[in-house]
């Protein structure tokens, strides 16, 4: 019984460590009812594999109690840890953090377009950039006010109001 405590401890200490180091993350699909099902998430299934290994290590080292008794008691109150990190998984899921919500003004940030007509300082100009299979125009005006002429390479650095504000990428790759 105790290479089953031992196993059981360590493996939800990795497991803990792989919580730490990749995060909680949230399930990609909701299930019909809406409800995230949580319970065998990793935080869940690590609390309750540490309690459960811990518990019944120390149960069987200092009682003379039988098996199933140390078993027992160390499933229940690793279902208890295991119910508490449920409880907690689930306010952690309930919260949206600020960054989840980007700025559409950004979502095509660094993108690589190529001048379609020419980009004038105080001229708007046209790119094309592909996404996918897709091929997309769109105004522009040059973001440091300089020339860029038809067929050069730029990199998008915001759309704001269906304009394009681009630099140059000899510029940008000089920086890089």
């Amino acid at each position: 019984m105790t290479i089953l405590f031992l196993a059981s401890l360590i493996g939800g200490l990795l497991l803990a460590v792989r919580v730490m180091m990749y995060g909680v993350e949230r399930p990609r699909e909701e299930s019909p009812d809406g409800e995230r099902s949580f319970r065998l998430s990793p935080p869940v299934v690590s609390a309750f594999a540490m309690v459960f290994g811990l518990v019944g290590y120390a149960l069987s080292r200092r009682l003379d109690a039988p098996v199933v008794t140390t078993i027992g008691a160390a499933a229940v109150i690793g279902a208890v840890a295991g119910g508490g990190a449920a409880y907690f998984v689930r306010k952690w899921w309930a919260v949206t953090p600020e960054h989840e919500h980007e700025d559409e003004r950004y979502i095509l940030q660094g993108h690589i377009a190529r001048v379609t007509k020419p980009i004038r300082a105080d001229v708007e100009g046209e790119v094309a950039y592909e996404i996918g299979d897709k091929r997309h125009v769109v105004k522009a005006r040059s973001f440091d006010a300089a020339s860029l002429s038809v067929g050069t390479d730029v990199v998008i650095e915001r759309i704001e109001d269906d304009i394009a504000y681009v630099e140059a990428w000899m510029e940008v790759e000089k920086r890089l």
